[in-house]
């Protein structure tokens, strides 16, 4: 049987794993095949270039990384993605230099310098570390790209990736900023507590969900205290919006600051809190809920008798908390 019938056994999903075995095993008869369907002058072979590139995952990492060469640079835009994310999903690394002078054109298409960029971060971020720290914070480049690029420094998280996803959190494009604090909320690294602090006051109010989201699972007492201050020092909706996103967070730090908020004259932030205690059953808050049981608003009420009920299957002990 010819290689190329072969091949388009593929088309049997059952059969695939037996092809590439097969293939595996016949890697000179194949090099032949994969350099006569990505040639130049390789008519009516795209139904090959396909099937090769939907077998590369199962293929060794000579044969599979002579594919993914062939098709990044084929003349076809869609195989060339497909060979870009192909190298992406093998970790190969060998092309890396090639890729990046496409990564340096900014005429290239988005979808592939997207892909390339991730390839570096995740084959060799400490040669390229700082070519994606540059392409971050590069005004001059398009938005879409620049995200990526902080997307993939979650990859890399050494202390210069940190500081430049610090640095972004103070750019002029909101887009940008949400990248950066969306990555550190990621990374959860407590070296960057100060700069999610600041992202705290951001006007933008995905910005600052992504400071708080990442400041409440560091697991690290100052970022909690940090969130507990900012809890009181807000405005009645922004609390309410706090209160949402750090509810779960079983921390003596964040339910007590949350129980103070049992006593706000802003009903809406009365509501919510007491609505928390029954998420995060906190006990120490019982008399400020009992209190709650006659307030004006109804739905507090409610809340705060559901907290009661919830507090009387709590051992208080599961909190490590001493009354």
């Amino acid at each position: 049987m010819k290689v190329i019938e072969i091949l388009s056994m593929i088309d049997d999903p059952s059969k695939r794993g037996e092809v590439a075995d097969y293939i595996n095993n016949h890697e000179s008869e194949y090099s032949k095949l994969i350099d006569a369907a990505f040639s130049q002058s390789a008519d009516g072979m795209e139904e090959t270039r396909r099937r090769l590139l939907d077998l590369v995952d199962l293929l060794n990492q000579r044969i599979a990384t002579e594919i993914i060469e062939h098709a990044i640079f084929d003349t076809d835009a869609n195989i060339r993605i497909r060979g870009l994310k192909a190298a992406y999903r093998n970790m190969v690394d060998i092309l890396n230099e090639e890729l990046l002078c496409i990564l340096d054109d900014r005429k290239s298409d988005f979808e592939a310098r997207k892909w390339i960029v991730h390839i570096l971060a995740t084959t060799d971020s400490e040669t390229f570390g700082r070519r994606l720290r540059s392409l971050a914070r590069n005004h001059d480049e398009g938005i879409e790209i620049r995200k990526e690029a902080i997307f993939a420094l979650t990859n890399v998280a050494d202390d210069e990736s940190l500081g430049t996803l610090c640095a972004v959190l103070g750019d002029s494009e909101v887009e940008i900023r949400r990248s950066g604090a969306w990555a550190l909320s990621k990374l959860g690294d407590n070296s960057t507590i100060n700069c999610l602090f600041a992202a705290l006051e951001d006007e933008d109010s995905k910005v600052r969900d992504w400071a708080i989201r990442a400041l409440r699972d560091m697991d690290d007492a100052r970022a909690l205290q940090g969130l507990a201050d900012a809890l009181h020092s807000v405005e009645p909706e922004e609390q309410i919006r706090m209160i949402r996103l750090v509810v779960e967070k079983r921390s003596e730090i964040i339910l007590r600051a949350i129980a103070e908020l049992l006593s706000s004259p802003d009903t809406e932030v009365r509501r919510v809190a007491a609505w928390a205690m029954g998420v995060s059953p906190y006990p120490p808050a019982a008399g400020s809920l009992e209190a709650l049981s006659d307030d004006e608003d109804e739905q507090t009420r409610y809340y705060a008798k559901a907290a009661l009920r919830r507090l009387g299957s709590v051992d208080p002990s599961d909190f490590g908390l001493v009354l």
